[in-house]
């Protein structure tokens, strides 16, 4: 178990990533949604992808007892996504790694963005899992690598992100950094294999 934090270029990728909309709005599947993502109710849903009238907002926020309505402003964006990332960050933090590793941050970030997309249950999926269990995609590996050695990485991290295929630029960018700074590389775009 680890105790890292969502870097700040972390956040500025899963803001750019997600995208700010401060009017109520329903997300692919209908539910209203504002700011980067945050999901306001499940309990009701909407025409996908389309932004709530201003009578559909304040109805929602009345019977939700919301102490706010559409249109949000920065500062409550900033705070949703704060408080909708911390959860996100608690399950990348509770991942058993292999003895003596850990994440790069920007693996930690990587995983934190797919994480907070997709939900703590792909953390689980067998691509992830085995991703994880493979010391040598650790920074933290000591010793050399053959060239086998870091295909079979690039190849479990193209695997570990094949995760929503109507999201494959963002799981290709979510790849990418999470192969930042190490010898193996994000060559295998997400799916290809």
């Amino acid at each position: 178990m680890g105790n890292q934090s969502l870097s700040a270029s972390g956040v500025t990728f899963l803001k750019g990533h997600e995208g700010l909309n401060l009017k109520f709005y329903a997300d692919p599947k209908g539910f209203p949604t504002v700011g980067y993502g945050h999901l306001i109710t499940k309990s009701k849903v909407y025409t996908p992808n389309t932004n709530l009238t201003q009578a559909e907002a304040d109805a929602l926020s009345k019977s939700l007892g919301l102490s706010y309505t559409s249109p949000i402003t920065q500062s409550q964006a900033d705070t949703f996504l704060t408080k909708d990332t911390a959860s996100a960050v608690a399950a990348v933090n509770n991942l058993v790694l292999p003895s003596g590793h850990k994440f790069s941050q920007s693996q930690f970030d990587a995983l934190v963005s797919l994480t907070f997309n997709a939900g703590s249950g792909v953390l689980a999926t067998n691509d992830v899992k085995t991703m994880l269990a493979n010391a040598h995609i650790y920074p933290t590996f000591i010793g050399p690598l053959t060239q086998d050695m870091l295909d079979t990485c690039s190849k479990m991290v193209s695997k570990a992100f094949s995760y929503d295929r109507s999201l494959q630029p963002r799981r290709n960018d979510e790849a990418t950094l999470f192969c930042t700074g190490m010898k193996y590389t994000h060559k295998y775009p997400v799916y290809t294999l």
